[in-house]
């Protein structure tokens, strides 16, 4: 007895069977990307390319307060407030990280040899943490040895309100408090650096 061969896909399922395979296999690229991946861009874009609402370069930096009573959503370990115009006049780095985030480790120490390298020329640094213990931000402090203001956004609308994917981002602040630059993911030494030359005039 014979037996018939497995019939071939038709001309017309072929367009829907190819792009299936082009969708599988962007999402499995998208699904496989570490959340603090290395990366140069200034643009904010979620996964999937679309644009994510947040500050941009040029723009005023907002203050870290409630619109509704103008309360500080900002607080350092010690639970003390902590507003924008606490470093009105001087160039500041805005990083945004998480004790947990493996990128956030990697550049820590490249932050603060960076920090003391230009704090003679007014440098000033803020690095905000997303949602994370009271504790674990100490350690993390106390074990990489920073010595910059550090700040808990225990709600995460600090993060949202500058926008953004992933992390750690970073914004370099000119002294007028305008975005001169910015970057989402882990940066080098050489690349610090470079975005650093953007609000100290290097």
């Amino acid at each position: 007895m014979s037996v018939n061969p497995e019939p071939r896909p038709t001309r017309s399922r072929l367009p829907a069977i190819a792009a299936l395979v082009v969708v599988g296999a962007a999402v499995g690229f998208v699904a496989t990307r570490p959340l603090g991946a290395p990366a140069q861009s200034t643009v904010s874009t979620s996964p999937g390319g679309s644009i994510v609402p947040g500050i941009g370069i040029g723009q005023a930096a907002p203050d870290f307060v409630r619109t509704s009573d103008g309360a500080s959503l900002l607080t350092d370990v010690d639970g003390h407030p902590i507003r924008l115009a606490d470093f009105a006049g001087r160039p500041l780095w805005i990083v945004f990280w998480a004790t947990w985030c493996v990128p956030c480790q990697e550049e820590a120490s490249d932050i603060v040899a960076l920090y003391h390298a230009h704090r003679g020329a007014g440098l000033t640094v803020l690095a905000i943490d997303v949602q994370e213990p009271t504790s674990a931000v100490r350690d993390f402090v106390a074990e990489h040895g920073i010595d910059y203001r550090v700040a808990l956004d225990a709600s995460g609308d600090v993060r949202s309100l500058y926008g953004g994917w992933g992390l750690p981002i970073h914004f370099f602040l000119d002294a007028g408090g305008v975005i001169r630059d910015r970057s989402i993911g882990q940066l080098t030494r050489t690349t610090m650096e470079s975005r650093l030359a953007s609000i100290l005039g290097d």
